[in-house]
C-alpha cells in the first residue's frame, strides 16, 4: 500500500488590492454593457420637471425608482410615458429611445389608486438636505440607481418593499 500523505496546506490569502482591482474591472465592464449615459427629463402633471442621468441599458423600473425617491410617489402608482407610448417596466431605455445624445422627455402620470398627489412633495433625501441647510439640486444624478446593475436594483427594491411592509 502506498503511504498516505497529509493533505498539503494551500495558502488562500487574498491580496486586497487584487480583489479591489478585479471589482473595479467588473464594475467598468458592467457600465460598458449598460451603454452610454442619457439625460432623462421627468415632466410632472403640475408642469414641474427634474432631470437625472441614466444608462441606455437601465430598465424603466430604474426610472420609476428615481421618480419615487424624488417626489415620493410609490413605484407601483406610476406610469411613465414617452410621448403617447407607455414605458413598460421590463424594457430598457435603449428599447424605447435610440438617441442617447438627446434628452429623453418622460411624462409621469399617477394612477388613481394612489392616495398621494403628484406634487412637489420633498423626498426623504431632500428633507434631510433641507434640515441641514444644503441646497437641493433637481438635476442631481442618482448614482445609486443610474449605475446599478439589474441584480443590485432588484435587491434594493426587494429590501425597500420589505422595510415598507
Amino acid at each position: 500500500l502506498p503511504a498516505l500523505r497529509a493533505p498539503r496546506r494551500m495558502n488562500f490569502s487574498l491580496d486586497l488590492k487584487d480583489a479591489e482591482a478585479a471589482r473595479y474591472l467588473r464594475e467598468q465592464e458592467e457600465l460598458k454593457m449598460l451603454g452610454p449615459e442619457v439625460q432623462v427629463c421627468f415632466v410632472l402633471s403640475s408642469g414641474k420637471s427634474f432631470t437625472k442621468t441614466f444608462r441606455m441599458g437601465n430598465l424603466v423600473e430604474h426610472l420609476k425608482v428615481a421618480v419615487q425617491s424624488e417626489i415620493n410617489v410609490p413605484f407601483e402608482d406610476q406610469e411613465l410615458y414617452m410621448g403617447e407610448t407607455l414605458m413598460a417596466d421590463p424594457l430598457m431605455i435603449r428599447d424605447l429611445w435610440k438617441n442617447e445624445k438627446e434628452e429623453l422627455k418622460v411624462s409621469v402620470k399617477q394612477l388613481k389608486s394612489s392616495s398621494k398627489k403628484l406634487e412637489d412633495t420633498p423626498s426623504d433625501k431632500q428633507e434631510s438636505k433641507m434640515k441641514s441647510g444644503e441646497v437641493i439640486e433637481t438635476e442631481e444624478v442618482d448614482e445609486e440607481y443610474a449605475e446599478s446593475t439589474d441584480e443590485e436594483f432588484i435587491e434594493k427594491e426587494t429590501e425597500r418593499k420589505e422595510t415598507s411592509s
